[in-house]
């Protein structure tokens, strides 16, 4: 890597930017990644992340939701079929109760082959019954919940959200079954 910090490129920059996420040294890594998009708005790692999705995560972790939904969005302009970006902004919206979103983001991570999806399946269906259940649209929440439970039987919160949402489907009100 080059020394000289003021002739760094965007690609080291942008590994400067990962080693400090991964330290953890936000504070770095925001400088590195901000470097990156000043040399190079539009900069790609040859693994397809860019700097965009870290500066999300970071937000994101900071409590920052509405920045991390902002930052986990210019990464998918970047890179429309970013995984991580898609499950973290999902996530965000979900904290915003922006179910729609969330289902929507969710749901674009199922249409990746499951050979090159990363998440793992009932996880993701997880998410998406989570969102349907927190609008209180029931029926989809059992179907996803269902779908999630199928995946990983033996899971506890899939088997706790699958009995909570037939509980009020059958009239029981909360806490009680």
């Amino acid at each position: 890597m080059n020394r000289n910090k003021t002739d760094r490129s965007a690609a080291e920059w942008f590994a400067e930017g990962v080693r400090c996420f991964n330290e953890p040294d936000g504070v770095g890594a925001v400088r590195a990644f901000e470097k990156v998009i000043a040399i190079n708005p539009v900069y790609r790692h040859e693994d397809g992340d860019n700097p965009y999705f870290y500066l999300g995560k970071i937000s994101e972790i900071e409590g920052r939701i509405d920045d991390a939904i902002m930052l986990y969005t210019r990464a998918l302009t970047v890179g429309q079929y970013d995984e991580e970006s898609l499950i973290g902004r999902g996530s965000c919206y979900t904290v915003k109760k922006k179910h729609d979103f969330a289902i929507a983001d969710f749901k674009k991570v199922l249409d990746f082959p499951s050979k090159v999806r990363n998440a793992p399946l009932k996880h993701v269906l997880y998410a998406i019954a989570e969102n349907y259940r927190q609008k209180k649209d029931f029926p989809k929440a059992l179907r996803w919940g269902e779908k999630a439970l199928a995946e990983d039987p033996k899971n506890y919160r899939h088997q706790e959200l699958v009995a909570e949402v037939k509980a009020r489907m059958n009239g029981i009100p909360d806490g009680i079954s």
